[in-house]
């Protein structure tokens, strides 16, 4: 699955939503942890802009059992 790196660790996951990421943390983040993701979430949408997003729906069937202690739409 695609993941949420903070500090070198797996803090997350996350997969396109929209125009933006959806970003589903394991533990609660600090503020400014969310400000660097959300910069990363930009860059990350523009590359995925042309891109096929169903790719990213083989892993539906796992995202509802996941230990999402908070999760945002990054744009």
């Amino acid at each position: 699955m695609p993941t949420l790196l903070v500090d070198g660790y797996v803090a997350g996951v996350w997969r396109p939503a929209g125009d933006g990421i959806e970003a589903t943390a394991f533990h609660p983040l600090p503020g400014q942890v969310w400000d660097e993701l959300t910069a990363e979430a930009q860059a990350l949408a523009a590359l995925l802009a042309d891109r096929e997003p169903g790719v990213y729906r083989r892993y539906d069937r796992w995202w509802s059992d996941l230990p999402g202690a908070e999760v945002r739409i990054v744009r």
